[in-house]
């Protein structure tokens, strides 16, 4: 301001009540510039200034597919409270491939979040909950998804295992039967080390199937059900790419669910058109 005056006073003189006035006028244009943005390319502006941008919408459940029917009841298992729920499902039973549903509790159901492809079991799709091992097929039915392990922890609330060539997952009837250990490993336990140095187990989700929380572990029947990378069918896991993997890892919180099938065996009424 003090610039302004003196400029004032060498071009023409003015009288106390008009140095005040122009003060005035000097300082309301300033305000004025702060408080309205100028139109782009920093002219004056020629009209009234826009709205300020709202809040992003909040995500409204799906219209259509396994989260609208997630939504509507038509899932045959029990997903409880799982405030994430991914559907690894086939169009058949018989099928290698599958899609990858991630549906995300919202107000009034579950929205989806991504869709991405599969490969599961060579076998198919097995029996609800007894698929036995040696069976090359993928279990049917909802578990929970409580750990997970691979290289390197990308950011998870489960509970997560970086791998040394040490770490196993345990095949044999005993204490490790179905679960991680470290140690020296026997067949038919799973060296995790050599499989993720061969890109399978570069980044992997445990689905309980046959494990606790959800069961008590039976030999016999099916183990080392994981979500893992490869995008190759496999002894009975869901593969897919490895960035997806990683998403399910960092989105996931303990008791969040998996469910796994045929769809004509997941949902229990209707249709998607419907």
């Amino acid at each position: 301001m003090k610039g302004l005056l003196r400029r004032n006073r060498r071009t023409t003189s003015v009288t106390a009540p008009t140095a005040v006035v122009m003060i005035a006028v000097a300082i309301a244009a300033t305000v004025a510039g702060c408080m309205v943005a100028p139109p782009p390319g920093g002219g004056p502006s020629d009209g009234p200034t826009a709205p300020a941008s709202k809040e992003p919408l909040e995500p409204t459940p799906a219209t259509s597919g396994p989260c609208r029917r997630l939504s509507d009841g038509e899932v045959r298992f029990d997903t409880g409270d799982a405030q994430r729920v991914v559907f690894a499902l086939g169009q058949q039973r018989e099928t290698t491939e599958a899609t990858l549903t991630s549906c995300h509790r919202v107000q009034g159901g579950y929205a989806e979040e991504w869709v991405r492809p599969a490969r599961i079991g060579s076998g198919g799709f097995g029996p609800v909950d007894t698929t036995k091992v040696n069976t090359l097929q993928t279990p049917t039915g909802s578990y929970t998804m409580t750990e997970g392990f691979g290289r390197a922890d990308p950011g998870t609330d489960l509970e997560y295992h970086e791998l040394s060539p040490d770490s196993h997952w345990g095949g044999r009837p005993g204490p490790h039967f179905n679960q991680y250990f470290e140690g020296e490993g026997q067949w038919p336990d799973e060296g995790l080390w050599e499989l993720m140095e061969e890109g399978l187990y570069e980044q992997a989700v445990v689905v309980n199937f046959n494990r606790p929380p959800d069961t008590e572990a039976r030999p016999g029947l099916s183990f080392a059900i994981f979500l893992h990378a490869g995008m190759e069918e496999s002894w009975g896991c869901v593969s897919t790419d490895t960035d997806t993997v990683v998403q399910v890892l960092r989105n996931a919180v303990p008791g969040d669910q998996f469910v796994l099938g045929a769809e004509e065996d997941v949902f229990t009424s209707g249709s998607d058109a419907d």
